[in-house]
């Protein structure tokens, strides 16, 4: 038998995990599907049935090893989904360079709701001061830039069209034209929000990417303006 000290101890640590697993997802810092919220119950639901060691209530243990069952069986269901997941190499290659924090869970959510395609030159992605409906991503490929029916730039693989102004399907801001065959993945403004309001856990992802993407996006112009500027001036 251990001394009382230590189921005391035990009790006391199970409460803890208890409180700050639950405070932590109310936070936003873990979620509820994922593996470290069913760890910290499955640690406090043990901590806390090794306390009643010393004062044993039946129904109390009862509850404690529902908890270790239940955390268990979620940790098992969450395990088996993603490793069912499967990527093809040019889905692989949109989550790495775009949303590397993303979950494969929310990644696989993100890609079933878009579709790959072919584009050709001469294709419309948006139309300047028209509603944009749809975000792309250019796999590889190039497309042209006008604004007020002056080319300014060209902008090349790896980088998303449209998503500054996708989500609240706001007026583009230039007309966006494919230059050279081009293969792009897209997906639907409506289904996009749809999919945020869904799985609110996704929306910082795919924000972060948009604005990083916007960002260079800019550098890229800019440095290319520069350098025409230079040219012309030399």
């Amino acid at each position: 038998m251990l001394p009382p000290l230590f189921y005391e101890i035990a009790g006391f640590v199970g409460v803890a995990f208890y409180l700050g697993s639950y405070a932590a997802l109310q936070a936003g810092f873990v979620k509820g599907n994922g593996y470290v919220y069913a760890t910290l119950n499955l640690l406090a639901a043990s901590f806390v049935l090794m306390s009643l060691f010393a004062t044993w209530n039946l129904w109390s243990a009862i509850i404690q090893i529902s908890w270790i069952v239940l955390s268990v069986v979620g940790m098992t269901r969450v395990w088996l989904i993603k490793r069912s997941l499967r990527f093809t190499e040019e889905e692989e290659q949109l989550i790495l360079s775009k949303l590397p924090t993303l979950d494969r869970i929310g990644a696989r959510r993100f890609l079933n709701i878009g579709t790959w395609r072919d584009g050709h030159v001469g294709e419309e992605m948006t139309q300047e001061g028209a509603p944009v409906t749809r975000v792309y991503y250019l796999q590889d490929g190039e497309v042209d830039v006008d604004v007020g029916g002056q080319h300014i730039a060209k902008v090349g693989p790896d980088h998303f069209i449209g998503e500054m102004a996708c989500l609240e399907q706001g007026p583009a801001s230039a007309t966006v034209r494919i230059a050279q065959p081009t293969r792009y993945f897209t997906i639907a403004s409506d289904d996009l929000s749809q999919l945020i309001a869904k799985y609110p856990d996704i929306a910082p992802h795919i924000h972060f990417a948009f604005s990083g993407n916007t960002q260079a996006k800019l550098i890229g112009t800019n440095l290319a303006y520069s350098q025409a500027l230079r040219a012309q001036q030399a």
